[in-house]
């Protein structure tokens, strides 16, 4: 029984560390056990490499691509492919773990936030830090539905390398209506 198990898995999947070159069909199933055994580890770690990505974030997305495409390939084994993306995955944990806990630890892995706009001027020194020129600035900003740099009430570049940028707030517009038969004006005010 165990024997048959075996031999139908390293048929399926050319074995753990596979001695000749894989067949389509033994590629083709390593391919789909790595991508179900790193979703699953991914998932566990509760990483966020979908959605809003930090350096730290990149850096595990490029290690685990380089990793299992050498076991989907046939040139690592499998069981190593698996228990390094695990071990991979749980320092990643561990380490945006520690970042949640202590500011300046999160600083230091993941980067911090800069200010690259302030009441409606660009911080050229910031700018040039990030490596972002007015040119850069002026689409960041068109992106947000603003104009022109003077409307913008503060910008940062963020530690995930996006911009965000809050819009100076619009006076109140306020109008005044006449009431008839001596009646108080009544103002309304618009935002």
């Amino acid at each position: 029984m165990i024997d048959q198990l075996t031999s139908t898995l390293h048929f399926i999947f050319g074995g753990d560390f596979p001695d000749d070159p894989l067949k389509l069909h033994q590629a083709m199933a390593r391919g789909v056990f790595i991508y179900l055994v790193v979703l699953a580890i991914i998932r566990l770690g509760k990483s966020r490499s979908i959605g809003r990505i930090s350096p730290l974030d990149v850096l595990l997305g490029f290690i685990l691509g380089s990793l299992v495409s050498r076991g989907i390939t046939g040139h690592a084994s499998l069981s190593g492919t698996a228990g390094s993306s695990a071990a991979l995955v749980a320092v990643h944990w561990v380490l945006t773990r520690l970042a949640c806990q202590w500011h300046w630890f999160g600083d230091l892995v993941k980067g911090h936030a800069d200010r690259i706009v302030e009441n409606g001027q660009p911080l050229c020194e910031n700018m040039l830090h990030h490596h972002i020129s007015k040119h850069d600035l002026d689409e960041f900003i068109r992106n947000k539905g603003i104009d022109d740099v003077s409307k913008v009430r503060v910008a940062y570049k963020e530690r995930n390398g996006e911009v965000s940028v809050l819009p100076k707030k619009e006076p109140p517009t306020v109008l005044e209506v006449a009431v008839e038969n001596g009646v108080q004006t009544v103002r309304i005010r618009l935002e």
